[in-house]
């Protein structure tokens, strides 16, 4: 395995071609079980993008060199992906659009929980939009 201190063309045409693409529509499999990963290769996917950026052999274990280069595993990455966006629409001008799908709860009674900032949950007559939220 060689050294990624600095950023090697591998890992930019991973990070800007190949990852783009496992991040494509990712808020849709936020909530989604286990076996969906799986079904769609998305984490075998991300395993031989990580061992060619690695340059590592074929029966190396990917959770390793998944840890070495700073990435996460599609089903954290999925959801930090929907954390970072939920933080942007909170925190920056963004469209009202976005605003409004994202508001903030309103606790009834003073609790020590009062101080977080909790979201609504909208209700929502489907299944492929409910896993958004």
């Amino acid at each position: 395995m060689t050294s990624l201190t600095t950023t090697s063309p591998r890992q930019t045409v991973a990070c800007n071609i190949v990852a783009s693409r496992l991040d494509y529509c990712n808020a849709l499999l936020s909530g989604a079980p286990a076996a969906t990963f799986d079904k769609r290769c998305i984490q075998r996917a991300q395993n031989n993008l990580t061992k060619v950026v690695c340059q590592s052999r074929g029966r190396t274990d990917a959770r390793p060199l998944l840890h070495s280069i700073h990435w996460l595993p599609v089903r954290q990455r999925v959801t930090y992906k929907l954390a970072v966006l939920t933080h942007k629409v909170r925190t920056t001008a963004t469209p009202t659009y976005f605003s409004e799908l994202v508001q903030t709860r309103a606790s009834p009674r003073a609790l020590r929980s009062s101080d977080a900032p909790m979201l609504v949950v909208p209700r929502i007559h489907t299944e492929l939009a409910r896993r958004a939220f």
